[in-house]
């Protein structure tokens, strides 16, 4: 069971973090170590060449592992991120897409 619920969640970005929420970040499914994020698409995400920016990629990514950290440990407004590091091996197109796990 995760120490943190997606109401929880939502309510410490309301108030600590508001501009997660108007960026249209939304947390679907949350368990203890898990997490399943998404942002829905719009057009001003696109970078040249019409793909995803990597500055959305790594926004979407970085809130998802907040989320997943905070199911571990609780409410705990200062866990942040220390070091991140992502390899863009394929270049994502726009649109929506959204696969529950089986």
């Amino acid at each position: 069971m995760p120490k943190i619920t997606i109401t929880e969640f939502e309510r410490l970005l309301e108030t600590e973090m508001p501009w997660a929420l108007d960026s249209g970040l939304v947390l679907d499914e949350i368990g203890k170590g898990t997490a399943v994020m998404r942002l829905p698409y719009r057009k001003d995400m696109l970078r040249p060449g019409g793909t995803v920016s990597g500055p959305t990629m790594m926004m979407l990514a970085d809130a998802n592992m907040y989320a997943v950290v905070l199911s571990a440990v609780g409410e705990v407004k200062l866990a942040v991120t220390t070091s991140f590091n992502i390899n863009f091996l394929h270049r994502p197109k726009p649109g929506e897409k959204f696969r529950r796990r089986p």
